[in-house]
C-alpha cells in the first residue's frame, strides 16, 4: 500500500477521502493549516502546512508517494491557494520524488468565464506542467454546495430569490471521494472522464425539493443575473451528459439531510 498525502483533509471531501484511504489500508498523512488533529483519525499522520502562505509544504510531501489534492481556496484567495500554492506544493513534491498527484477540478471551468473557475483552470495547467506525474478529475457541484447556495438565498426576508434558470448536475461528495481513491490506486492517467450526478436540474427545480423538505412557505421569486459568466450556468456548460458517475440524486440527498426537520435545522452531513 502507498504513503498518501491528502491536502484539505479537514474539509468534507478531504475527510471522506482520508477515511476511505485508511479503510483501504494506505498510510495516510493529512495536510491542513489547522494545528488540531481530529480524534476521528488516530492512525493518520498530521502535518501543518498552508497553501496560502506556502509554508510547511516541504515537510508535508516528505516520503510521500501519492498526493490527493483536495484543498481549494475561497473566492477571495483562490489565486494564492489554487494556483501559487499548488505550484509550490508540486515543486516540493517533484524534489521529493512524489510519483503521482491526483487533482480534483470542476466541470466547465474552460467554458465559463467565472473568476474562480479561471483560477481553477490555471491550477490544472500548473499540475500538467509540474513535472510530477498526474491525474485530473473534473467533478460537478456537490449536493452540499447547492445546499449552501440555497441557504444563502433563504436568508433574504419576505421572499426567497433564486436564479431559477441556472443548471447543475449535483453529486454526492462521498461518490467523488470514492472516485479519487480509485484514481490514487491507479498509475497516473492524465485527464480522466468527468464525474457528475445522475440528473441535470435547474436551480429552480432543486429549490422546490429543498424548500418542501424544510417546510419553507415564503414565495420563491426568480433572481435574474446578467453577468457574462451567468450565461454559462444557464446553458448548463458546467454539466456533462456523459459524466453520470454518481447515483445519489438531489432528492435523495435532501431527504437524508433534512427529512421532516424544521426549517432552521442544519442538515446531517454523510461521510464514510
Amino acid at each position: 500500500m502507498s504513503r498518501i498525502l491528502v491536502t484539505g483533509g479537514r474539509g468534507l471531501l478531504g475527510s471522506d477521502v482520508t477515511a476511505r484511504l485508511v479503510n483501504a489500508g494506505h498510510t495516510v498523512r493529512v495536510m491542513s493549516h489547522s494545528a488540531d488533529k481530529p480524534a476521528r483519525f488516530p492512525e493518520v499522520e498530521w502535518v501543518r502546512a498552508d497553501l496560502a502562505t506556502q509554508t510547511g509544504l516541504a515537510e508535508a510531501v516528505k516520503d510521500i508517494e501519492t498526493i490527493v489534492h483536495c484543498a481549494s481556496g475561497a473566492l477571495k484567495n483562490a489565486h494564492e491557494v489554487d494556483v501559487v500554492g499548488t505550484q509550490k506544493l508540486l515543486e516540493h513534491a517533484r524534489a521529493a520524488g512524489v510519483g503521482h498527484v491526483v487533482h480534483i477540478s470542476i466541470i466547465g471551468i474552460d467554458r465559463i468565464p467565472f473568476s474562480y473557475y479561471q483560477h481553477k483552470l490555471a491550477a490544472e495547467q500548473v499540475v500538467r506542467e509540474s513535472g510530477v506525474p498526474w491525474s485530473i478529475v473534473r467533478a460537478a457541484q456537490f449536493h452540499y454546495f447547492i445546499d449552501a447556495i440555497l441557504t444563502l438565498f433563504n436568508r433574504v426576508p419576505l421572499v426567497m430569490p433564486v436564479p431559477t434558470d441556472f443548471q447543475s448536475q449535483p453529486m454526492d461528495v462521498s461518490e467523488a471521494a470514492a472516485r479519487l481513491v480509485e484514481v490514487a490506486a491507479m498509475p497516473p492517467a492524465g485527464m480522466l472522464p468527468d464525474i457528475g450526478g445522475p440528473d441535470v436540474l435547474s436551480l429552480g427545480e432543486m429549490a422546490k425539493v429543498w424548500r418542501a423538505a424544510r417546510g419553507i412557505r415564503r414565495p420563491m421569486v426568480h433572481l435574474p443575473i446578467w453577468a457574462g459568466w451567468a450565461d454559462g450556468f444557464r446553458k448548463a456548460l458546467n454539466t456533462n451528459s456523459r459524466a453520470r458517475y454518481g447515483t445519489i440524486t438531489w432528492a435523495e440527498w435532501v431527504q437524508r439531510a433534512y427529512g421532516a426537520q424544521p426549517e432552521n435545522n442544519r442538515p446531517v452531513r454523510y461521510t464514510v
